[in-house]
C-alpha cells in the first residue's frame, strides 16, 4: 500500500497501460 501512496504516477501509468492492453486485445479479437 505505501508504494501506491508513494508513487501514485507509477501507478497510473500502469493501470493506463493495462487498459490500453486490454483495449488493443479487445480491437484484436473483435476484428
Amino acid at each position: 500500500m505505501k508504494k501506491i501512496y508513494e508513487k501514485p504516477v507509477l501507478v497510473r501509468k500502469g493501470k493506463l497501460s493495462a487498459v490500453v492492453a486490454t483495449a488493443s486485445l479487445a480491437n484484436g479479437s473483435t476484428t
